[in-house]
């Protein structure tokens, strides 16, 4: 039996390429990730809670990283990087894959890193229209980069790197939801607007919309808070007792494609994978990107949306609930044109990326 190694910090794609291999192939998938969502906090992630209820084992990497701002949890994450390349080191060796299947993020440099002194061959994929600090890094050691975009970069043209589109699970084609609840909110009558700061959340644009609620009577909220819980949000969220509003942490597999796709309207950041989700589902959106993501990774992003015509995009920085009140309103009034954008983009995108990263990876794994 062939062993697949999975780390990175964008799940999305992961569990998409996970689906793809499931059931199909004599092939065993280890995934390596973080425990916790963040440092400092207890609370785990949506990759150790997603796999986790799988048969797929799980290691856990303390990998560090150099933070943008300085915070009690800076130096701790700095001594980290030594521990989790050991950890990748003792990890590999004990599970001796036959490939490393990277998703980016700086959770996969040590893994990457480690797997090059060990021989162990590796290919990485790219969410975003440019490679990410962790990707270039990647990229040196890699067999194969897969893209998700045409590169800007026409050097990314050529040799080993090849434009595939972004991996997207299936169930994010489904329009009914498992949890009952949520599906119970979803039927309700009414215009539908999804909140969402990604996996781990958006303080910002939580507190937005809890200053906003009183104002927005007239919509549906369905609100993703984000599993890391930043400044007591979720407990918040959970105090608050309106109708057209309904708070959870993290919307897994069996829940994220029927909220999409009744939503008629996202607000959220735009990492990777949410502008992808977004795009192939002809969704419009108002974008607020991450000021401090790698090399202006988010506002990359979420041009690629507000050029199709599908999403405005919004400065967080000069960014007030009343503005972002206005913003919704002109949304709506003019959702016709933005769906119709939002179509017309769909059509043109790549949409068997997973199928197609999948034959690559038997064909490397059979060599």
């Amino acid at each position: 039996m062939k062993k697949i190694v999975i780390c990175g910090g964008h799940l999305t794609p992961a569990l998409a390429l996970i689906d793809e291999f499931k059931g199909k192939y004599d092939i065993e998938i280890i995934f390596f990730g973080r425990k916790y969502a963040t440092e400092g906090s207890e609370n785990l992630s949506a990759e150790y809670q997603t796999i986790n209820q799988t048969d797929i084992k799980f290691y856990a990497i303390s990998a560090g990283r150099l933070q943008r701002k300085f915070t009690a949890h800076t130096i701790p994450a700095i001594l980290k990087i030594p521990v989790g390349f050991i950890q990748s080191l003792f990890y590999l060796i004990k599970v001796r894959p036959h490939l490393i299947v990277s998703f980016g993020g700086y959770l996969s440099l040590p893994v990457v890193f480690a797997g090059w002194l060990l021989g162990v061959r590796s290919i990485t994929h790219e969410q975003s229209i440019s490679l990410g600090l962790a990707n270039e890094f990647n990229s040196l050691f890699a067999q194969k980069v897969f893209l998700s975009w045409a590169p800007e970069d026409k050097s990314l043209s050529v040799g080993k790197y090849q434009l595939i589109g972004n991996l997207a699970r299936q169930s994010i084609f489904q329009k009914r939801a498992k949890e009952a609840k949520i599906q119970h909110f979803l039927s309700a009558a009414g215009k539908l607007i999804f909140v969402t700061g990604g996996n781990q959340g958006s303080h910002f644009i939580n507190r937005m919309i809890f200053d906003l609620l009183p104002k927005l009577s007239g919509y549906q909220i369905l609100h993703q808070e984000g599993t890391a819980n930043f400044g007591g949000d979720l407990d918040k969220a959970k105090k608050i007792k309106q109708k057209n509003y309904m708070a959870v942490d993290y919307l897994g597999g069996d829940n994220i494609g029927a909220v999409i796709n009744r939503a008629d309207l996202v607000i959220s950041r735009s990492g990777a994978n949410t502008v992808w989700d977004l795009a192939i589902l002809a969704k419009s959106a108002i974008l607020i990107p991450l000021p401090i993501s790698a090399g202006g990774e988010q506002d990359a992003n979420a041009k690629i949306l507000e050029k199709a015509g599908s999403a405005i995009v919004l400065n967080q920085k000069d960014l007030t609930s009343q503005i972002l009140k206005q913003k919704i309103e002109y949304m709506f009034k003019n959702l016709p044109k933005f769906q119709q954008s939002a179509e017309t983009f769909s059509k043109t995108l790549p949409k068997s990326a997973s199928c197609t990263l999948a034959s690559e990876i038997l064909k490397i794994i059979g060599d």
